[in-house]
């Protein structure tokens, strides 16, 4: 890491040996927007630094205090609100906090602080590099062509800014970004033990105007303080580094060791491949499955490595469909033949585990109507946030629209209580664990201060860690085992297993899975979206071989009768198993990082290391034989080798 430093005349720039932005005449160093909560009035006018008058400033110890006593918005109003910021230098890295003494009638909303506003970084805008945590991770090269093609067209500022937005603990997995900028690379994050909703926000100049071409990069929370509060936030992080992305990977993993709470896997999760995601009743009604056929579907997956069935739809109400109830279903064959079904499996060897989501409420539903409306999260003008997940047959009536549902919030107890309940009824019915679907995903703010976190919106991250933490609690691990959708640093650490979703869970041009894997290599989780042998579907099964992903199978979008539709795809997810086998544990329990060696375009691998010993899984998807001590790899096919 190299000893960054600041300067202050009117605004605050970074530096470091080595390291030598130029930053933009007049530009930005704090942001801050402002609502008048009234109707007609603005509900996002802008506080720019450069527009203030010049601020007290106090030389503290280890840095710099920043003071204003009041400021003023972008339309020339003066607000009697007292910003406090505070910069520090700890161990070569800067660290940035606020408070904000809100006296007037005005509400602050958001707070962008740290912001770098810059012509160059390190070197040319179009050379830089972005990293992001984005699901398991996602390369961005030219960020500022990138951000360009986010013009809204019509729903955005654009005229001011382009505006692109990574949102933590929704996209994003973990807390910051680097961006890598001629030899240097510059590291930004939030080192909270607090889980607060954070946007990684970077702007650009307007389209197709007179402009220098510049970028902002700054770090958006959301302190909403309300007339008469005072609020600080802080453990804003930057720090700039000599070589690559893991540096900056490194200063994250060293402070989350402080608030993460790892689970011990046990060593029957250890031995997962992954899972036939089964749907058995869709929303819509048809049936694929019942009850007595669970056996035979567990057999034609045993024969391909997969010793596990994640089922949905088990209930009732079928698919997306009345929760919370999740009653076994007489349609199905009864409680008792759900029961017998699961035993049977278990004699053979295998898993089931039940399906449930921890996330959303069926409007639909008695629940909803006498009790659930009272648990839901509200926006901004303290609506419900409504979601529709709509499926069909083969018609066209039910895509006008027929199922909507509600987002619960873990601020409200009878909520926690609603799903500790399910787990327990999960469990009683034989079940082999427990899967709440969305607990790590879909994250919102809630403005509702009539729950646990009052004014406080952007606590739901937190919220939900502390419910996965005391549902967490309920198995075993061994026996029973629980998981969750989604990658999100602070609870992916706490569960069995994760059922992948978002970035890099597949093949994409962008995807960048390194970084997650870098960081928590031990976290069991699943490929995603691969649902048939489509056209290059050996791609995303040899790309889930590198990087060690668990399978998740569902077929035809979970509806297959049986695994044999794919044959092909089958097979290859056996070979890939049989493969890792004699080296299971340097997946399970190895130090995950990139390769030493640099190869060619088309060709994907990765290092694991366990007690001394590597090796590197290697796909060779380009035209030409790729050799690695000694081992010849040719176009198409994997192989793991000893290094």
């Amino acid at each position: 890491m190299q000893g960054a430093y600041f300067t202050f005349d009117k605004t605050l720039k970074i530096f470091a040996e080595g390291f030598t932005p130029v930053y933009r005449e007049n530009g930005d160093f704090w942001r801050l927007h402002l609502d008048y909560g009234k109707a007609g009035y603005p509900r996002e006018l802008g506080v720019y630094s450069h527009q203030q008058n010049t601020p007290e400033t106090v030389k503290t110890e280890d840095g710099l205090r920043i003071i204003y006593d009041s400021v003023k918005a972008e339309d020339g109003s003066v607000h009697d609100i007292k910003l406090t910021l505070e910069v520090k230098n700890a161990d070569g890295m800067l660290s940035f906090s606020a408070t904000m003494e809100n006296r007037s009638d005005v509400r602050l909303n958001e707070l962008q602080d740290p912001f770098l506003d810059y012509v160059s970084l390190n070197g040319e805008l179009k050379d830089d590099v972005l990293y992001l945590p984005n699901g398991l991770g996602r390369r961005i090269p030219n960020p500022h062509r990138y951000v360009g093609f986010c013009h809204t067209e019509y729903m955005g500022a654009d005229y001011k800014n382009i505006k692109a937005l990574f949102e933590y603990p929704a996209a994003l997995s973990m807390p910051w970004l680097v961006m890598e900028s001629g030899n240097k690379s510059l590291y930004m994050g939030c080192h909270s033990k607090v889980c607060r909703w954070a946007t990684f926000t970077l702007y650009t100049e307007p389209r197709e105007q007179a402009h220098t071409p510049y970028m902002c990069a700054c770090i958006s929370s959301y302190p909403v303080v309300n007339p008469g509060e005072t609020v600080s936030y802080g453990d804003f992080t930057l720090a700039v580094c000599d070589g690559d992305w893991r540096k900056g990977a490194d200063i994250y993993k060293e402070s989350a060791k402080k608030y993460l709470k790892p689970v011990t896997r046990s060593e029957s999760v250890k031995k997962l491949n992954g899972w036939q995601r089964i749907i058995m009743k869709h929303q819509h009604g048809e049936l694929f499955h019942r009850y007595e056929d669970l056996p035979r579907v567990f057999k034609e997956g045993q024969k391909y490595g997969i010793d596990m069935i994640l089922l949905f739809a088990w209930w009732q109400e079928g698919m997306d469909n009345g929760y919370p109830n999740y009653r076994p279903d007489e349609m199905l064959g009864g409680e008792e033949e759900l029961r017998k079904a699961i035993k049977e499996i278990n004699d053979m060897g295998g898993r089931v585990v039940l399906y449930a989501n921890g996330h959303i409420i069926d409007v639909a539903t008695d629940y909803y109507k006498t009790e659930g409306y009272k648990y839901t999260m509200k926006d901004f003008e303290r609506n419900e946030y409504r979601e529709f997940y709509m499926f069909t047959d083969n018609g066209t009536l039910l895509s006008h629209g027929h199922k909507c549902f509600v987002n619960a919030c873990h601020g409200t107890e009878q909520w926690r209580e609603k799903l500790y309940e399910l787990e327990k009824r999960h469990l009683d019915l034989g079940s082999n664990g427990t899967f709440f679907d969305q607990l790590c995903c879909a994250f919102r703010l809630c403005f509702d201060k009539t729950h646990s976190h009052g004014n406080r919106i952007d606590l739901d991250g937190e919220l939900r860690t502390e419910t996965v933490t005391e549902m967490r609690k309920m198995v075993d691990g061994e026996t029973h085992i629980f998981g969750t959708e989604g990658v999100m640093d602070r609870v992916s650490v706490q569960v069995d297993f994760v059922h992948g979703c978002g970035v890099g869970m597949t093949y994409t041009p962008d995807a960048y899975p390194y970084i997650f894997r870098y960081i928590f290599p031990d976290i069991p989780v699943t490929n995603r979206y691969l649902h048939d042998e489509v056209s290059g579907w050996e791609k995303h099964l040899n790309y889930a071989f590198v990087f060690g992903l668990l399978f998740d199978i569902g077929l035809y979008r979970c509806r297959a009768k049986t695994i044999e539709v794919c044959h092909n795809y089958a097979e290859q997810v056996k070979k890939i198993i049989d493969l890792r086998e004699p080296y299971r544990a340097f997946f399970t329990d190895g130090k995950f990082d990139l390769p030493d060696q640099t190869f060619p375009a088309g060709v994907w691998a990765a290092k694991y290391t366990l007690d001394g010993k590597s090796i590197l899984t290697l796909w060779n998807d380009s035209a030409d034989t790729v050799a690695v001590n000694g081992t010849e790899v040719k176009p198409r096919d994997i192989k793991i080798i000893e290094l």
